[in-house]
């Protein structure tokens, strides 16, 4: 239990609370198991703190040193706030203390009308969805890069009933239409897999979804990797601007031929060049964006918290001996019947 002291001090503020730990910082706070829910703990020095077990709900940490704080079976929930915290590790699901192996996660259950929870495999559905939805759009652009290297003057595509012969401006307004609802699909699948992985809590889900592989929700903890993923999800998720390649005079725009450009655009359908183009281009521009933070948004680790992966796996073990010694009991049961019956 938390030191009655300690925690009224903490209570009265936290000018109090950091003079009273600058008189004596020899002493290791002791707030297990204490309720700090919704407290305003900006700037707070908790170093070397114990708030195992503690009730973290809506805590304001920000700008607050946990440094050598243990964590331990402590919850947090989406209104915990902590950034930039000193002496942590933000993840996914929560914080990482390094100096104490531990972490605080959030394992409260969301709101029953949420549809969300501790599933990895609702996460790595989703993710499945989002690749493949983004690999048909890739293979959209890959199709429109190839119009720019051969310079084929049509290229035919197959259907159910026959094909279809394409020009390099009607298969690009046609690709970049059906761009838009795919990329439309992979935003949703992977928002809905990044809140997914919030409420992840154990090893196993760490792994799993750690490991997925797609470049777009992997994370990479070395500095020289992160560089490298960046450079790669930036050119995988901005692809459909290889379409804009098609829609401009490039030689008009080169050359500062402003009037040229624009009487380019003028002769144009008025509703494809004046009023579709844009939009399509602002659309698409919002989509990648919107899908390269989400990507950035897998960028922190998964955690989980070593201690009660141990209390885990010991009652695991409890109950595959309990398991064993009922299966073992069973056999001595069907064996005396059989001598019985005999």
């Amino acid at each position: 239990m938390a030191d009655s002291e300690q925690l009224r001090l903490l209570k009265e503020g936290v000018a109090t609370w950091n003079a009273w730990r600058l008189q004596h910082p020899e002493i290791h706070p002791d707030l297990r198991d204490a309720s700090l829910a919704a407290f305003d703990l900006r700037g707070v020095n908790l170093v070397e703190a114990d708030l195992g077990g503690a009730d973290l709900r809506g805590t304001d940490f920000r700008q607050a040193n946990l440094s050598g704080v243990n964590f331990s079976k402590s919850t947090i929930d989406i209104f915990t706030k902590y950034d930039n915290v000193r002496g942590c590790d933000v993840g996914v699901n929560g914080l990482y203390s390094p100096a104490t192996d531990s972490a605080a996660l959030l394992r409260i259950d969301p709101p029953g009308n949420s549809m969300q929870g501790a599933s990895a495999e609702a996460v790595l559905e989703s993710l499945r969805h989002a690749r493949k939805l983004h690999t048909f759009s890739l293979l959209l652009a890959g199709i429109a890069f190839l119009f720019i290297v051969i310079k084929p003057k049509t290229i035919t595509l197959p259907y159910l009933a026959g094909s279809f012969k394409f020009d390099e401006l009607s298969y690009s307004f046609l690709a970049m239409m059906l761009s838009i609802v795919l990329l439309i699909q992979v935003s949703s699948f992977i928002e809905s897999a990044l809140q997914g992985a919030r409420y992840l809590n154990d090893r196993r889900s760490a792994m799993l979804v750690g490991h997925f592989p797609w470049l777009l929700s992997k994370y990479e903890s070395a500095q020289p990797n992160q560089r490298q993923s960046k450079i790669m999800r930036l050119l995988l998720v901005f692809h459909p601007v290889v379409y804009l390649y098609f829609f401009t005079k490039w030689d008009l725009l080169f050359t500062a031929n402003w009037d040229a450009l624009a009487q380019h655009y003028m002769e144009m359908s008025v509703i494809f060049g004046e009023y579709l183009l844009p939009v399509f281009y602002v659309v698409l521009l919002k989509l990648c964006i919107h899908i390269f933070s989400l990507s950035e948004g897998f960028q922190k680790p998964i955690l989980f918290d070593t201690q009660t992966e141990r209390t885990r796996r010991s009652d695991m073990e409890r109950l595959a001996e309990a398991v064993e010694k009922q299966a073992s009991r069973t056999s001595e049961l069907v064996e005396l019947m059989r001598k019985r019956e005999a």
